[in-house]
């Protein structure tokens, strides 16, 4: 903007500001100085020195903290004409309070550097002083076709790499990169036009929910055919995950103290939504538009989704995997217990095999005694609950067999061993179900380091922070199954996508890469011994289908095939309102050759408020095999 233009605009802003109160106060030598100074054209403010500054008051958070806009801005997109006081000193405020801000604007990285978040420039204990009060509120930025349209696929440009923006300011393109324009509205009030549902939503406390939606219900959405049939949309393609991370989504924040309630509403993947009025924050690497009530409630047109139902198919061997979220014996668990069964027998249709991830101990998350210990570890409870809810449900009785953790992969604690990560001392570990009507046990093993070794594969240590694998060999009308149950490294601890380092950091990628290595090479192990035998590698990758780990390693030089689903509803996992898949399945050459596979959505397009039972996070998987010399 020249300097002429924001003369101009000062001059217009202090204007109307007089037309408001009799007189505005000013710092000591008299001087305002305007929100979109004190932003600035980046990531960082300009401003190192105490100043004073007035403005709206657009929202009041928890504890006093609020967003102040001014009232005329500069019309410069590239500013924002917004900022949020934190813990502020003299008069309490309220919604269309004309106020005076005195303080050092500084940047503030929420949860501190080592998250990876973007700053956000405010106030910190600044001293306030309320000019007057009931003003209008300034208009708010139209997310849309009618005002700005987000970039919809670039987060950061590459030219810019690598860079972080928490103490760089990069190359400042909020018309080309997301990052950027996101941070051209902080803290500003926006309203978003014909928003659609693209995740359900997720309540995280008492005063906190949030979800996904697509502005112009998906008009604008890159590729054009990103969007699932279902009505959430596709993480797009990249090897090494860092292409287009449809940043289209935006995410809304449903604050109690803003939103004015934490009645929830029961928004799920597709509802079209009354348009959204609110503030522009960030927190937990995004930014969010912490909203407004919305008249009338805030879905207009719920979708029409319901829990799908795996077809059905005779004559074949059934396998299925399911990461049941940290599934317990515990008195907690079961209404979920009780609804992952509901599943398995209605929607799954009772699956020969099931590959289970994600099952605690006995005890849950209580902690295991140190004098208790191996026993502790056991989740024999967790199992037999399971079946037995399976068998109220009408399915049939299924055996079940898992490796505890062993004391190798231990990780000891004040409170006792905690192993295998996932929920603190849950001691998760991969299980099967079986059905012995159906098919008879051979034998089953844990791949630990030393039964990885004496198979010879090149990194034994691939899964020592990870989950053991765990192999059972089936027979089922006279042929043998090898079936290799996997929960492979968590992404926790990943940098966000909106963050500071860019590119964000992925965790656990080397981990990833390693297991995928290992299973081929375990795959590649049992061929060795007969070229004939039947694999089928399965369960929670934690990856993508287009990453290198399980496009080029895991299935090597066709060693393995993944499965694919028919249908263009390809998700397992829904993560910041992008669809994807994480839950996979391999097989051998001769078993992918005539196999079927299905992705049965049945959880994470729906709510998942504290009110709502969910069978998990995850969507099962499930595929048909034709084995054996005789029909089914």
């Amino acid at each position: 903007m020249s300097a002429r233009r924001r003369l101009i605009a000062l001059f217009v802003s202090l204007a109307m500001a007089l037309t408001l109160i009799p007189a505005i106060g000013a710092s000591a030598d008299g001087h305002i100085t305007p929100i979109y100074d004190i932003q600035g054209a980046g990531h960082q403010t300009p401003i190192s020195s105490s100043v004073t500054t007035t403005g709206i008051v657009t929202a009041v958070r928890f504890g006093g903290a609020f967003f102040m806009q001014d009232p005329i801005g500069d019309g410069d997109p590239l500013t924002s004409d917004a900022i949020e006081v934190s813990q502020p000193r003299g008069d309490s405020v309220a919604v269309g309070d004309l106020v005076e801000v005195t303080g050092r604007p500084s940047e503030f990285i929420p949860g501190g550097p080592s998250t990876g978040n973007l700053s956000l420039t405010n106030f910190f204990r600044p001293q306030v002083a309320v000019i007057s009060n009931g003003n209008p509120l300034p208009e708010p930025v139209v997310i849309g076709r009618d005002g700005r349209v987000p970039p919809n696929e670039i987060v950061i440009s590459d030219d810019e790499l690598p860079v972080n923006l928490q103490f760089d300011p990069g190359n400042y393109d909020p018309e080309e990169d997301a990052i950027d324009f996101y941070e051209s509205l902080e803290g500003m009030l926006v309203h978003i036009d014909k928003p659609v549902a693209v995740s359900g939503i997720r309540q995280f406390g008492n005063f906190s929910a949030e979800l996904w939606v697509l502005a112009d219900n998906g008009k604008d959405v890159a590729p054009a055919k990103a969007r699932t049939q279902r009505g959430g949309i596709e993480l797009q393609p990249d090897p090494d995950n860092q292409g287009d991370q449809n940043p289209e989504r935006i995410q809304i924040q449903l604050d109690g103290t803003i939103f004015g309630t934490n009645n929830y509403p029961g928004v799920e993947v597709g509802d079209k939504l009354r348009d959204i009025t609110g503030v522009v924050g960030y927190s937990f690497g995004n930014f969010e538009v912490n909203a407004f009530p919305v008249d009338g409630g805030l879905v207009k047109a719920p979708g029409a989704l319901t829990p799908e139902m795996a077809p059905q198919r005779t004559g074949r061997l059934s396998v299925a995997a399911y990461n049941v979220l940290n599934l317990s014996a515990t008195s907690s668990d079961n209404a979920q217990r009780a609804l992952v069964a509901e599943q398995i027998v209605d929607n799954l249709r009772s699956p020969d095999v099931i590959a289970l991830q994600e099952i605690q101990d006995n005890n849950g998350t209580s902690p295991c005694p140190e004098d208790e210990f191996p026993a502790c570890l056991e989740a024999d409870v967790t199992l037999q609950l399971l079946v037995d809810e399976i068998v109220a449900a009408g399915g049939p009785t299924y055996a079940f067999i898992d490796v505890p953790p062993l004391e190798e992969t231990t990780q000891t604690s004040a409170d006792g061993p905690d192993v295998f990560g996932g929920a603190p001392f849950g001691n998760i570990r991969n299980a099967f179900l079986y059905n012995p009507d159906r098919v008879d046990l051979v034998d089953f093993t844990g791949l630990t380091r030393g039964v990885l070794a004496a198979r010879g594969v090149s990194v034994s240590t691939a899964f020592d922070f990870s989950r053991d694998p765990l192999e059972a060999i089936f027979e089922y009308q006279g042929e043998e199954v090898v079936v290799i149950n996997n929960h492979f490294s968590s992404r926790f601890g990943s940098t966000p996508i909106f963050g500071g380092p860019q590119p964000f950091v992925q965790a656990a990628e080397d981990a990833r890469e390693a297991q995928s290595l290992a299973m081929n090479e375990v795959t590649e192990w049992w061929l060795d011994q007969d070229d004939g035998t039947n694999v089928i590698v399965t369960g929670d990758l934690n990856t993508f289908q287009f990453t290198n780990d399980l496009a080029d390693i895991l299935p090597g030089n066709g060693t393995l095939e993944r499965l694919r689903n028919q249908d263009d509803n390809k998700y397992t996992f829904i993560f910041e309102g992008n669809s994807q898949i994480l839950d996979h399945m391999y097989a051998t050459e001769a078993l992918a050759s005539n196999a079927k596979f299905d992705i049965v959505h049945v959880n994470v397009d729906f709510p998942r408020r504290f009110s709502d039972v969910v069978g998990s996070d995850h969507e099962p998987i499930i595929g048909w095999f034709k084995v054996g010399g005789k029909k089914g």
